[in-house]
């Protein structure tokens, strides 16, 4: 299984920084995102941020949303991504550092 080469060992952050790539790579700003998954914005925040560690009920709402794959948002794992967001994600090389919102 191939996973994230960026991740850092640190499940928050690293879980954090897949959901910025991915909402990013999706052109939404985090309330959009958010409330569209069932979330607020504030809690939605502190899972980007890697604060607050994503719950799986909250997994399980974005991965409803978005039709994205537990596997990527929890271990890195790409090869279940469609192939628009993992090629956008790549192709923009999004970058999250200090970003919190388009």
């Amino acid at each position: 299984m191939a996973t994230d080469p960026d991740d850092t060992g640190s499940l928050k952050m690293d879980v954090g920084r897949r959901l910025a790539r991915t909402r990013i790579a999706l052109g939404y700003k985090q309330i959009d995102f958010a409330e569209r998954a069932g979330l607020s914005q504030p809690q939605y925040n502190q899972y980007e941020r890697g604060t607050r560690l994503l719950s799986v009920q909250a997994a399980r709402k974005i991965r409803a949303a978005y039709r994205l794959p537990l596997d990527w948002i929890y271990e890195g794992d790409p090869s279940g991504l469609s192939d628009v967001i993992f090629r956008k994600i790549r192709e923009n090389d999004i970058s999250v550092n200090g970003q919190s919102d388009l």
